[in-house]
């Protein structure tokens, strides 16, 4: 998606409805803008719809920071610093009452609902012959952006599928636009993956299989097999996880970026491994609580890898990726290597840039943020097949991404197990919202060290993947609406 479609987007008619979030239903539609769907007839129309369901997906509420920032700390790559804007999570002193949870739970239904939106609108207009792989190709992002938000809403408010195979309450599955005073109950985890499946199948089958780089702001057809991959390996279904992302490697326009271009590809508006990012720009950002500002000191500066994690990095001297770590910026001691990780920069600067202090293209908060990297597709395959006891092909994948960090790293065959690939996961994807998941889906608890509760001596140091916080809690408002959910146990 182009600058200036996003630029733009907040004057359209993107957003048919919003979703009050204090003491309502989510399912309540509020009316913003004086625009029926009657009135929405082309496809070029349709299209302008479907932007709003990618500006709802940028929020600061949801990929500009709070499916990032808000996992992030909860494990044990990342941290607050002092009491702010990330505490809560951090010290996992969160409750169902806290005004945290509001938007976390209710901005991926406003994804939900503009989804929604998109396909019961293209469903009731016409359109020439000419214009149906267009109207595919909306239906298909529609598709894709859907099973995101129930994926998304699935992980952090329900137990992870491979606990108990999908077993527990998940939450609610909305496939439709519903009347305002319905109130729908929790699926099933497994009832919610069975229809994130089926989207994303409907969603492959309508994409375009195009052998050139898509627009990086908008979701194609490898983006929703990037999100399938990611589905399976979620489910522990690890012969299609491999199979998908095995796939998408050999046949996708996509590209690792070289060693050499690695550090400053954070502050470039696409890359070749960017299958899908949300769009940032000077007008239209994440604002001053979104990644790129909570990680940098010139913003809140309350996002930061903890010192576990930069003590990791320093057992590899030759990783590339140890050159995105900055040094302490709340310390004096010019010494201190405590930091923030420079994958939100700003558009346009550089690792020197940033060091130099010297003045910078653009703030951080214009920074693009990555939801889907070629880069996860080799780690999803090298996890699968690992598990499916192919040790061969898991070498193959893992050591694409060891070796792009670090030529001379490569794992021997007798060193390729689950617990190497997912140090990789760790140190390709910090500061990106995977390694909270990574683990607590993998059965494994999260273990901090002394070292990083520098503040309040009472943030946890360990973690079970099982306790009861690990699931965020249903919001207060949202229980006392509807009847019918149920809030997760231990709140």
């Amino acid at each position: 998606m182009n600058k200036i479609k996003i630029i733009i987007k907040g004057l359209m008619i993107v957003v048919l409805f919003a979703i009050q979030s204090c003491g309502e239903d989510f399912l309540t539609p509020e009316p913003v803008i004086q625009q029926s769907p009657e009135t929405i007839k082309t496809v070029a129309d349709l299209e302008m719809v479907m932007l709003g369901a990618y500006d709802l997906m940028s929020s600061k509420s949801y990929y500009n920071s709070t499916i990032i920032t808000r996992n992030d700390v909860r494990g044990d790559d990342m941290q607050t610093v002092e009491k702010g804007r990330l505490d809560d999570e951090y010290r996992y002193r969160y409750t169902a009452s806290n005004d945290f949870s509001n938007s976390t739970w209710y901005k991926p239904f406003e994804v939900l609902r503009a989804a929604n939106n998109v396909l019961s609108i293209a469903d009731n207009i016409e359109v020439p012959a000419a214009d149906t792989d267009r109207l595919n190709s909306v239906k298909g992002q529609a598709y894709t952006v859907r099973a995101l938000a129930h994926f998304d809403l699935c992980r952090m408010f329900a137990r992870q599928y491979s606990h108990d195979n999908g077993a527990s309450p998940g939450i609610p599955i909305v496939t439709e636009i519903i009347v305002p005073e319905a109130e729908m109950s929790r699926n099933t985890v497994a009832e919610a993956y069975a229809q994130i499946i089926a989207d994303l199948n409907n969603a492959i089958t309508l994409l375009p299989v195009s052998t050139e780089l898509g627009e990086h702001g908008e979701v194609n057809n490898w983006a929703a097999q990037t999100l399938l991959a990611r589905v399976y390996l979620y489910m522990e279904d690890n012969a299609n996880a491999y199979q998908v992302a095995d796939y998408i490697i050999k046949n996708s326009p996509y590209s690792l970026i070289p060693r050499d271009e690695y550090v400053d590809s954070w502050g470039k508006e696409s890359t070749s491994e960017s299958i899908f990012s949300i769009i940032n720009t000077s007008t239209d950002d994440g604002g001053s609580t979104g990644v790129g500002a909570l990680s940098d000191p010139e913003g809140y500066g309350q996002f930061v890898a903890t010192q576990d994690f930069i003590d990791l990095m320093a057992t590899y001297p030759n990783d590339i990726r140890r050159e995105l770590l900055y040094k302490n910026q709340y310390s004096t001691d010019d010494t201190s290597t405590w930091g923030r990780v420079l994958k939100y920069p700003g558009e346009g600067n550089t690792r020197a840039d940033i060091v130099s202090g010297i003045f910078l293209t653009n703030t951080s908060q214009t920074n693009d943020v990555p939801v889907f990297r070629l880069s996860e597709v080799y780690l999803i395959a090298a996890e699968a097949a690992i598990k499916e006891s192919d040790v061969t092909n898991a070498r193959i994948y893992l050591n694409a991404i060891v070796e792009r960090a670090d030529p001379a790293a490569t794992v021997d065959l007798v060193n390729v197990n689950l617990d190497r690939i997912l140090l990789e996961r760790r140190k390709e994807f910090v500061a990106e919202g995977h390694r909270f998941f990574d683990l607590i889906r993998n059965k494994k608890d999260i273990v901090r060290k002394e070292c990083d509760r520098v503040w309040d001596i009472t943030t946890p140091l360990e973690i079970k993947y099982d306790y009861y916080k690990t699931i965020f809690p249903i919001p207060i408002d949202e229980i006392q609406v509807n009847s019918n959910i149920e809030q997760n146990p231990g709140y």
